[in-house]
């Protein structure tokens, strides 16, 4: 049986930690408010794993912000699309 998150937060943790290796980030569901804009999401990705946003690799950081807009901001994501709550 396969993981089945509960919302698009969770699914996007799960996300980042499997596929990206951004698991020791400290971040949870209830960190990832919805005042919180893509860009400070990413922010807080980064600075969990310990680099600094101004310094890390365009690329990469590019691939965070793009799984973060993917599951929570992306009217036609696969957050919208999995029908989970945000």
């Amino acid at each position: 049986m396969g993981y089945r998150p509960s919302s698009r937060r969770e699914a996007l943790l799960h996300e980042l930690c499997a596929r990206g290796g951004y698991c020791s980030t400290g971040l949870t569901v209830d960190d990832l408010t919805d005042e919180l804009s893509a860009d400070e999401i990413t922010e807080m990705v980064l600075r969990g794993e310990g680099l600094d946003p101004g310094l890390t690799d365009r690329k990469q950081s590019a691939g965070v912000l793009r799984t973060v807009q993917d599951w929570l901001f992306d009217p036609q994501g696969r957050g919208a699309k999995s029908g989970l709550p945000r």
